[in-house]
């Protein structure tokens, strides 16, 4: 697995942000990111991600955004926020997201071999949309900031 080191502009985006238990990720994400896109329409800029807060065993916060063009405004439980720029670890997971927590703990192995403190919320970003991708080429790319 390749986990390289580069520069990241900062990026708008269109969020919302919610409390979520492990087992129910993939049933918020299918529920609010139509919602999420229809809002964003034709400003969205690039895939879907999910970025995590304040994660523990079970329950955690997740913030989840398509990048878009520009700032848009509220709507509703939708806020604009922002991808922080600056360095950041990155690596590419490919299959089935049953497996991301293989591709998190390589991550957070590197960055624990290599003295980087992590800055700010990782995030996934959804490359490959897995309703008309073979599990096996699902392509997630991982981003952690650090410093």
């Amino acid at each position: 697995m390749d986990i390289e080191v580069v520069e990241l502009e900062g990026t708008p985006v269109l969020a919302v942000r919610l409390e979520v238990k492990q087992s129910e990720i993939g049933n918020r994400i299918g529920e609010l990111l139509p919602q999420l896109m229809q809002i964003a329409g034709p400003e969205v800029d690039g895939p879907p991600l999910a970025r995590w807060y304040d994660w523990n065993e079970d329950v955690g916060t997740m913030e989840l955004a398509v990048p878009v063009k520009r700032a848009l405004p509220p709507d509703g439980r939708f806020r604009p926020d922002a991808l922080p720029g600056g360095k950041a670890l990155v690596t590419w997971h490919v299959g089935p997201y049953d497996n991301l927590h293989a591709t998190w703990k390589a991550l957070r192995d590197t960055m624990e071999a290599e003295g980087y403190e992590g800055r700010g919320a990782p995030w996934e970003e959804y490359v490959s949309d897995c309703s008309s991708v073979p599990p096996e080429e699902v392509r997630t790319r991982i981003v952690w900031p650090i410093s």
